[in-house]
């Protein structure tokens, strides 16, 4: 091979490089619907609250006190899992779409931009426990009704939750993270 030869092979493999990071950027692109499946199953949420929030509003003289307890905690869950679809959809789009669309230097959101995938997933994790306490406690307020394994597997799998969370947080701060 000539000298020529070598000194004009490099400079096709770094357009090649180029050209495939330029595609793989543009990728980014296909998660975009995924982002506005979550715009809709968040305004399912909202439907779901209100809908639940007028029943019980409605239902709320005759009810006794575990009642109202209960519903006000599937409210909270509803929310709960709100904030959840609300963390993944900004997280992953400020850390995939967003930076498509504004210039370099550029940030946009910076109360979403801040969200890494550390905080995300320790948040998530987080939300998920919350959800999970607040199944176990209906379930727990209706004990007599509930099989007992069907409530052992819900506590197990509430623990299992909350060991996860532990050992995330756990190698984050090993790895120097949060």
């Amino acid at each position: 091979m000539s000298e020529a030869e070598t000194v004009q092979e490099p400079g096709r493999s770094e357009r090649a490089r180029g050209s495939l990071g330029r595609v793989m950027l543009a990728a980014r692109w296909i998660m975009a619907p995924i982002y506005l499946g979550l715009l809709v199953a968040l305004m399912l949420l909202v439907v779901k609250f209100a809908q639940k929030l007028i029943s019980t509003t409605r239902e709320l003289l005759p009810m006794d006190a575990n009642e109202t307890i209960l519903a006000v905690l599937q409210l909270v869950d509803l929310a709960l899992v709100a904030n959840l679809v609300v963390i993944v959809m900004f997280a992953g789009w400020e850390n995939f779409v967003g930076p498509l669309l504004t210039g370099r230097g550029e940030r946009g959101h910076q109360l979403f931009g801040s969200l890494d995938f550390s905080s995300v997933k320790l948040r998530l994790i987080a939300s998920v426990a919350a959800v999970a306490v607040i199944q176990i406690l209906e379930t727990f307020t209706h004990i007599q009704d509930t099989a007992k394994q069907d409530a052992l597997w819900q506590l197990l799998i509430l623990l299992g939750i909350g060991v996860t969370g532990a050992l995330l947080a756990a190698m984050d701060r090993l790895s120097g993270g949060h």
